[in-house]
């Protein structure tokens, strides 16, 4: 009996030094609790815990308590949380090089975008923007379109429409379009269609149902005028004071392959945004025939030009992220 009680002893004091050594990390995604992307985030938490039990645990924090998309970055630095998404365009002027994977008319999908950012990443042309935080995936979503109250005019320009533009991305693609940008939180934009104060807005289809954006359009014209980039990310102080079990636990989830697995769920998300407008006979869905989209991508460009102005080496990002993107596309 003896014997018996000595070995239970043992046990439990293994296992609270086990649990003593285990590094507990708060994960905030900024997903709300059964939204579709906690269909990607939770799985991916399993995946990092399961690699590493004893060593590892990342505590899933759902929805916006503790951080939100304006300030995660700041909280993740200050440990409030440990790991964080956000999108490259609320950390202002951090990452001005890295918001190429914001661009039109170079990555066709999310997947081989976020692996050609993750590549571009890599190469070290990006270093200056990650100096406080290492990413463990990064995204390039997938392309937003111009969702109308009603059909346009005309398709060749945005003349006299008033359109939500989320980032300055899309409010130059609004404005080179020949609309008037309307700096208004996406959220918002189902409010300020409704009331008629904007004529429509430019998102993906991601948010679709989320933000009840069919409720308010009814016409929509399937061309790239720009998306938002971003990261799943950690301080570099919180992941280097890491055990040696604990960083290979989040590297074998991290990187290329993940972000390429990120950006394919993002577009079965996207598709799934697209076929519900598209199978609803009140809505209308375009795409622009060759020579309008050439059109279209032409005076993008200029607001792709005027954007870069104040983004230091932002032609040679670009230009390499242009290879990435065929290098991926091309299977290599």
């Amino acid at each position: 009996m003896k014997a018996l009680l000595i070995a239970a002893a043992l046990v439990a004091a293994l296992a609270q030094t086990a649990a003593a050594d285990e590094t507990v990390l708060r994960f905030t995604p900024l997903a709300q609790p059964g939204t579709p992307p906690m269909q990607f985030y939770g799985p991916w938490a399993d995946k990092v815990n399961k690699a590493a039990p004893g060593a590892l645990k990342l505590d899933l924090r759902e929805g916006t308590t503790i951080a939100n998309i304006t300030n995660v970055y700041e909280r993740v630095l200050s440990d409030v949380t440990h790991i964080g998404f956000t999108l490259f365009n609320y950390v202002a002027g951090k990452f001005p090089l890295a918001e190429v994977g914001a661009l039109p008319f170079i990555a066709d999908d999310s997947e081989h975008g976020s692996a050609a950012l993750w590549r571009l990443y890599e190469t070290h042309i990006l270093d200056k923007g990650f100096n406080e935080v290492r990413p463990l995936m990064l995204i390039a979503l997938p392309q937003s379109l111009l969702h109308l109250a009603k059909p346009p005019k005309s398709l060749e320009d945005l003349t006299g429409l008033k359109i939500v533009a989320p980032t300055q991305l899309t409010a130059l693609s609004v404005k080179y379009l020949g609309g008037t940008p309307l700096t208004i939180p996406s959220p918002d934009a189902y409010l300020a269609i409704q009331r008629g104060t904007a004529d429509g807005t430019v998102l993906s289809w991601n948010p679709y149902q989320t933000f009840k954006i069919g409720e308010v359009t009814t016409f929509h014209i399937d061309a790239p005028m720009g998306t938002a980039a971003g990261m799943l990310f950690m301080s570099r102080k919180v992941y280097d004071g890491l055990s040696p079990a604990a960083k290979h636990a989040l590297d074998a989830n991290s990187g290329e392959a993940a972000s390429r697995a990120w950006g394919k769920w993002w577009d079965g998300d996207n598709a799934n945004g697209r076929r519900m407008a598209v199978s609803d006979p009140k809505h209308k869905v375009v795409t622009l025939d060759p020579a309008l989209r050439a059109k279209w991508q032409k005076k993008i460009d200029g607001a792709v030009a005027e954007w870069g102005k104040t983004r230091p080496g932002i032609d040679k990002a670009i230009a390499e992220y242009k290879r990435l993107v065929a290098e991926v596309g091309a299977g290599h």
